[in-house]
């Protein structure tokens, strides 16, 4: 069978999540996948990239950031303690810790300003668009860590910013988002599958777009370039488990969120494999249980990306829910956004941190990560309960 033919049938698959809600202006098509055109209404529960995450343990933190255990069961999933406002990218990194490389130089010559909300900047000879949130009361003078947010198959960077309540997150935990515009040229919104579907020119262009995205951000606001972190939400997680590996010298924290690396089982869609990072991340993997699965077998992938870190002595978070290919069912701290324990973990694990190590290690994970969380592959104990939507979320 054709390869373009098997493609089409995997991207029919992968409407059910799709059709369960309106487009904003018709233009994804029947496969759920946003046509070829950035623009596509971004409507899909990819962001249902399984973000599940209870209480394995709390963290104390008091208002300066510092971490101390407290008396609650590391394993009990207590949610008691209240999520810390800041984490330990805020601390002065102790003499002769490692640091990331120095930002890289745009490749457009002159960095064009870069404002909150909407931008564009020329890369690799094209107009590529992000959104850059910032928190609410932000003072130029404060220095802030920075998160990536790549977003799934049939969404758009403004959904990412509404359903992840990335306004709220920026202000409440004081950092600031990028919010990456797929280009709008592939099926699966970004190049994280195996040539020739995605080829490795089209792969370093995206490399490319990161690069020049961070470099004018830098120009622009000041940040901590010790706590810069990628997350990604389904096809977005797939980009960046491939991403994380090709700078992780930049890099401090991934977040793979129904994402991970291939082979994807079944053999249909061919995800890039692990290959392995230079500079050891912290990397909290999270899917949806034996049933995640939308053209790719999101579980195989997220173990596959597991094992690779494993292997190679990179700190881990598992979590897995039992909620399928859908929006996992948060349980944040009161007054906190939906998902801050993730947003948590990536501010508390700054680039010069130790290889291997976390200041979970001895404290137990914070307050706002679930019960269904645990350090280390193989950690984590599956999420019991219903499912908003049944088993398939949005699906059924």
């Amino acid at each position: 069978m054709p390869k373009t033919l098997v493609l089409m049938m995997i991207l029919g698959a992968i409407s059910c999540a799709d059709e369960a809600r309106p487009a904003d202006d018709g233009d994804i098509d029947a496969n759920g996948d946003a046509d070829n055109d950035s623009s596509d209404a971004g409507t899909d529960s990819d962001v249902d990239a399984d973000i599940d995450t209870d209480t394995d343990a709390d963290v104390d933190m008091d208002d300066t950031g510092d971490s101390s255990p407290t008396d609650a069961d590391p394993d009990t999933g207590d949610t008691d303690v209240p999520l810390s406002p800041i984490g330990v990218c805020g601390d002065t990194p102790p003499p002769g810790a490692q640091a990331p490389d120095p930002i890289p130089a745009y490749s457009g010559g002159a960095c064009p300003a870069v404002v909150t909300g909407h931008n564009e900047l020329m890369s690799s000879g094209n107009r590529r668009e992000l959104l850059v949130v910032l928190p609410e009361d932000h003072d130029p003078a404060e220095r802030l860590p920075v998160i990536f947010m790549w977003h799934w198959l049939g969404g758009e960077a403004s959904d990412f910013l509404e359903q992840g309540e990335v306004q709220q997150a920026t202000s409440d935990l004081r950092f600031l988002a990028v919010i990456p515009e797929a280009k709008g040229d592939l099926y699966f919104k970004w190049p994280f599958l195996s040539p020739p579907l995605s080829s490795d020119a089209r792969r370093d262009e995206e490399l490319v777009f990161f690069d020049d995205m961070l470099a004018c951000v830098a120009a622009s606001f000041l940040i901590d370039e010790s706590c810069v972190s990628s997350v990604g939400v389904s096809a977005g997680g797939l980009w960046t488990s491939h991403l994380a590996q090709l700078r992780s010298t930049h890099l401090a924290s991934v977040l793979s969120l129904s994402g991970g690396v291939g082979p994807a089982g079944g053999g249909l869609i061919p995800v890039r494999p692990w290959t392995g990072a230079e500079h050891r991340l912290a990397a909290l993997a999270l899917w949806g249980g034996p049933t995640d699965f939308w053209g790719v077998d999101f579980a195989t992938t997220s173990r596959n990306l597991e094992r690779g870190l494993a292997e190679n002595g990179h700190y881990l978070v598992e979590c897995i829910h039992n909620c399928s290919h859908a929006q996992p069912p948060m349980n944040p701290p009161e007054g906190m956004s939906a998902f801050a324990g993730l947003w948590e973990f990536a501010l508390s694990h700054p680039y010069w941190l130790a290889d291997g190590t976390s200041p979970f290690l001895e404290a137990g994970l914070p307050a706002g990560l679930p019960a269904w969380c645990g350090q280390g592959m193989g950690s984590a104990t599956i999420r019991e309960g219903e499912c908003e939507g049944g088993v398939l979320g949005d699906c059924l």
